[in-house]
Parts: C-alpha cells; structure tokens; sequence
C-alpha cells in the first residue's frame, strides 16, 4: 500500500507531537495543515502573559539527555537560545525537619546529611546498575524500562534505594514537580529517564520563553488556530473528514490522511466508532490535572523554591518565589502549587476557579505580607497536565503502537501518553508518527 505521491494531511493537535509531525511530513513533500484548538500553537508547552504575570502553559523545562530532541533544537536554531540552569535544587520540609534535595542526582546526593551510610553505599550499587541501563533503555520512550511497567515508582525505589530515599527523595520531587503520588505512577519513566540523567547537573528553558519552541516549530508550516475539531471521520471509501468549528463557523475539510495529535484521553470523543481494540485503549489513557495559582507581587521578591512532603501540607506541594523582571514590565510573582489530593478535591467539588482559597493560609503562613503585597491574582487550572504511566500502561502502549505500525491506515495517533511523561517525549511520538506514515504511504 506505498506510493510516492504526495498526500493531503490534517494534523488535529497544534502541541509539540502534532507540530514535529507536521514538520517531518511536510518535509517529505506532502500538503499538511495542522488545526489547534488553542490561540496560538503549542498546548502545554508555552508560555502566557496576563496583566504583568507570565507563567508557562504546562512544561516548566527541558531536560538535556534527548539525542534527537537536541538535534531538533539544532535544526530549528534554539540551542543558542537556550539558557542553562546549573545544580536546581528545593528545600524539602517535612513534619519535623527540613532537607535539600537536588533535582539531578549524583554526587552531591551521597553529601546529603539525612542519609545514612547504608543509603549511601545502597546509591552506589543502584548507580552502577542505572549505568548498565543506559544502552538499554530510551528516556524518550518509557516503554524501554517494561521490567519496571508493572511495578509501583514506591515498591521499586523502595527494593533498589530504600525507604528513606523514596521518603526523603523520590516521593517530594514527583509530587512537588509532577504531582503525581509515587505508589500510583508505574516506575516506568524513573527506569527510563535516570540512566541518562546520571552526571547531568542542568537542565535548559528557551531564553524567550517555552513558546518558543512551538513557535519555532509552526513558522514554516500551515497551522489554523482557534480551530475546534468536533469530529474525525472515516467513509468506507474516499478521503477522511474532519469538522471543525473556525471562525465561528463549522466547516468539513478532507484529506488523504488524519495525523490526531491530541490529548490520549480525547480521542474517543473525536473518533466515534474506533475498533475495539483501540476503544479499549484509549479508555485506559488518564492524566493528572494541577491547580497553581500565581499572586502577582507589590515588591521585589527573593527567588527561593520550596516542596513539602504530604506529612507537613496536604494543600501546597511547591512554593515558589520568583524574581521580576521590571524593564520587560513583568512583575515579581509567588508560584503556589496544590498537592494531588488537593488538586482531586477541586476538581471534585468544582473548585478549579477558587483556587486561592484552598492555598491562601498555606502561603500567608510563608509570606504573612501577602494580603499587602499582593496586587493580582491568577487560579490557573491545567485539566490534563501529564499522562499518566499506571502499572502496566507501558505494555498496552506497545502493543497499540505495534497496531498502528503494522499495517497501512488513514488516521495515525501520536503525543506523550504514546512515549513519554515528557516534552521530549512528545516530539519522539511525532517524529515516530512521520516515519510510520512514510513506511505507509511513501
């Protein structure tokens, strides 16, 4: 079923996949629009700007350990752009004590003074063993780690580190940066993404914003925005459809080919009548959501982050001062993010939009000049933050990508729920998509 005709595209999906998409099959000469539903390109990978507050769409950084991420960013011009963030580290606060812990481990984690000699000796062993891993496992692709698919990120940190690590450790960090709860999340993406983060101490955001990247990304392709796809269809015969509302109005557009690069747990509302087996799939797709609020400040702030353990505060996870920067009219801002279980309680009892009143005795507790120094107020509430990688998740993943690949089709999936809880991730998924459509198709 190849040919080396040019075909006609629709990308539905305008974030990282769908525009690495995009790109690569434009690239191979086809006709291809990408329609985001968003104002601009980029989901949850971006950056906003609200009276004098900036905060990001959803990713806050990208991570240096990608090979064919880097290339990209060398493709599209950003490595020279980027600006690099050396040793990130929080103060961790619990019940009792507090503790620093880094963001990158490695050497300077066996200095940690709350962890023993039997922790420390148990770091090292576990070390060699993540160095082992490096060839074998891809931090682009969790399912590369399915030794660790089935297993708790708790139960294996717990076997390989100890309780005092994943206490101390793991169980802050994934909550604060991830909000995810580490006896729910498969252990997939830590077996997968530590082997390569091993000696790496920085971690990089685009000097201009993380909407740069997708901006860099749409420049030279055909992207519809404010583009609300309502279905995707496929006649027996003929080309797919796709009906969108643009400008207000509905409209019916058909192609050769469908590329759907949105949200996993979307899909079955865009698709009616999906095969079983796919149907089944993505009723298994699920994401974290996450409720910040960011309080725009009267005065300059001392930059600080700070993460609490879910012994010490069941509301905040992550506290957060951030710096002004006065001449580019963006004011100083407090970063508040809720806990999981907060962020399930507003959710449930519709309090997405009321955020600051569940954080505010949290963060006045932190800084008791809030009522006074602070001017505005944003409740940002992100329904589907991160796919989540569930015990055994990685296995249906496989199997479903092996589906799509075997035989040739009209409409191809792609995004991180397909690959990584990660920014790289996403654009792995896109670039795999292009591939299997040239496979296909030519």
């Amino acid at each position: 079923m190849k040919t080396s005709s040019p075909r006609t595209i629709l990308v539905v999906g305008g974030g990282i996949a769908g525009l690495v998409a995009a790109r690569r099959l434009a690239q191979a000469g086809h006709s291809v629009r990408v329609l985001e539903a968003g104002p601009v390109p980029g989901g949850r990978v971006g950056q906003r700007e609200l009276r004098g507050m900036r905060f990001n769409t959803g990713a806050r950084l990208l991570y240096p350990f990608s090979k064919p991420f880097n290339a990209l960013l060398d493709e599209l011009g950003l490595r020279r752009n980027m600006m690099a963030i050396k040793g990130m580290a929080a103060r961790c606060y619990g019940p009792d004590d507090d503790w620093l812990v880094e963001l990158m481990p490695g050497l300077k984690t066996l200095l940690a003074p709350n962890l023993g000699l039997g922790d420390k000796l148990g770091f090292i062993a576990y070390g060699a063993k993540l160095l082992a891993q490096r060839v074998r496992t891809d931090p682009d692709d969790a399912t590369t780690a399915m030794a660790a698919d089935a297993v708790t990120l708790a139960d294996y940190v717990r076997r390989n580190l100890g309780q005092r690590a994943l206490d101390q450790m793991v169980k802050p960090v994934f909550r604060s940066t991830r909000s995810w709860d580490a006896k729910d999340i498969s252990a997939a993406f830590f077996a997968s993404t530590m082997p390569h983060m091993l000696g790496l101490d920085t971690v990089y955001v685009p000097k201009n914003g993380m909407g740069q990247l997708p901006a860099a990304l749409a420049a030279a392709l055909d992207v519809t925005c404010e583009a609300r796809v309502l279905d995707i269809a496929l006649p027996p015969s003929g080309p797919a459809t796709v009906t969108a509302e643009i400008a207000g109005a509905q409209t019916t557009l058909s192609a050769d080919l469908v590329v759907c690069a949105v949200e996993g747990s979307l899909v079955s509302d865009l698709v009616p009548g999906l095969p079983a087996e796919d149907a089944a799939f993505f009723a298994g797709v699920r994401y974290n959501s996450l409720g910040v609020v960011h309080y725009k400040m009267k005065r300059q702030v001392t930059p600080s982050m700070r993460f609490f353990t879910a012994e010490k505060s069941r509301v905040l996870s992550t506290y957060q001062q951030v710096k002004g920067d006065l001449e580019k009219g963006i004011a100083p801002q407090l970063y508040a993010q809720m806990t999981p279980e907060a962020t399930l309680h507003a959710r449930d009892n519709g309090l997405t939009e009321r955020l600051d009143e569940l954080l505010r005795p949290d963060v006045t507790a932190l800084y008791p000049d809030l009522d006074r120094d602070c001017e505005d107020l944003h409740n940002q509430w992100i329904a589907r933050k991160l796919p989540v990688f569930y015990p055994g998740y990685g296995a249906s993943v496989r199997t479903f990508r092996d589906r799509q690949e075997a035989t040739a089709r009209r409409l191809y999936f792609c995004g991180d729920y397909l690959a990584q809880s990660l920014v790289t991730g996403a654009a792995a998924s896109g670039e795999r998509a292009a591939r299997t459509i040239a496979r296909h198709w030519g």
